[in-house]
């Protein structure tokens, strides 16, 4: 069991592009909710041990009190073992909610990873996500981080944002790599339905975001983060292990508020309902499903192929698997999106942001 997943669903306030199961000024529910997710952990004392790498995200996790965050990573060890003995352990941070203490606490307890939320450079585009947190206080808490010992920090950028430019972005960028973290995800706005940005009709603007991925890409590489998944670039050494188990379809728990897992096979997630959650955990009944499924055969491998083929190193398939979906790899190879190197295939550099249609054909 590679992955350990939890989620925290509490946020001070919901951005204006966020779909993620996540509620805001809903703090008096925490003690609550951690102990309805203590009780969910407990269900799964067999696997004490299997973990590799530990992710807990949200929401903002950082929005609990030192007191909640060390009941929180309590129940978690309890799973894991010790924090520190994990290959990998992330923490989703905002920047308003991140002090001393919790950095202190978090380096203490065996944390090694933190992800820290930017999204824009310049404040008036922070202002327009909805975001609390502006651009200085990205910096103070990113210093914060180093203070305390991180060494392994990831920061969050998009691109295609209402009123941003190509100058806008290239300037963010620019400024947060003279910050030399180890890892940054670099995402596309895209609007869902029932968020803020949906119901004001605010649109993704997908050409504009292509531009500024590409330029992205080449500035990132000159200053030593390599892109290893379509949407990630790190330095050497410092890839996201517990993403890297998602891409290439291995086993990973996930509990709290939404959180999907997957084991041997079958799929499924919680409740995105957190009072329902935390009811039916105090309780101490099962958490009610989202959904569970169980791809069968030509699914799972299609699944296998699209989620590998994430990775710029693209996937290295198996006989069998190669020859079933060869007429789909040699259109895609005719039409210049795939490479093959014998039964290894991925997507052409230059095609990366246009992957979708890629994996339409795997569908």
């Amino acid at each position: 069991m590679p992955g350990l997943y939890i989620h925290v669903p509490f946020c001070r306030r919901k951005c204006g592009y966020c779909d993620f199961a996540s509620e805001a000024g809903k703090e008096d529910r925490i003690d609550s909710y951690l102990e309805a997710l203590s009780g969910e952990a407990a269900a799964y004392t067999g696997l004490t041990g299997t973990f590799d790498t530990l992710y807990i995200g949200g929401g903002t996790p950082s929005l609990l009190s030192p007191g909640q965050l060390k009941e929180l990573l309590s129940a978690v060890s309890k799973l894991t073992g010790p924090v520190e003995k994990l290959k990998e352990s992330t923490f989703e941070a905002n920047p308003e909610s991140l002090d001393g203490e919790k950095a202190a606490l978090l380096k203490k307890t065996g944390m090694n990873r933190i992800s820290l939320g930017l999204q824009a450079g310049q404040d008036k585009l922070l202002k327009t996500l909805g975001r609390i947190a502006m651009k200085s206080d990205f910096l103070a808490a990113f210093n914060t981080l180093r203070t305390a010992g991180f060494t392994n920090i990831n920061a969050d950028l998009m691109c295609g944002l209402p009123g941003q430019t190509a100058g806008d972005f290239t300037a963010g960028l620019d400024w947060l790599l003279k910050l030399r973290p180890e890892h940054i995800s670099l995402y596309a706005l895209e609007v869902h339905g029932n968020t803020p940005f949906s119901a004001a009709g605010v649109r993704e603007e997908p050409e504009a975001a292509a531009e500024m991925y590409e330029a992205a890409a080449i500035m990132l590489k000159r200053a030593g983060l390599e892109r290893y998944e379509i949407s990630n670039f790190s330095r050497p050494g410092k890839e996201a292990i517990h993403n890297l188990n998602y891409w290439e379809q291995g086993d990973y728990l996930g509990l709290g508020t939404g959180a999907a897992s997957y084991i041997d096979g079958e799929r499924r997630a919680n409740t995105a309902d957190t009072a329902g959650y935390i009811k039916a955990g105090l309780a101490g009944l099962a958490i009610p499903c989202q959904y569970r499924e169980t791809l069968p055969g030509r699914k799972k491998k299609a699944e296998r192929i699209m989620l590998g083929l994430r990775k710029t190193a693209g996937i290295e398939l198996p006989d069998d698997i190669f020859i079933e979906f060869n007429e789909e790899i040699s259109r895609l190879t005719a039409a210049g999106l795939l490479e093959k190197t014998g039964n290894r295939i991925k997507i052409k550099e230059d095609r990366l942001y246009i992957s979708n249609a890629v994996f339409r054909e795997f569908v």
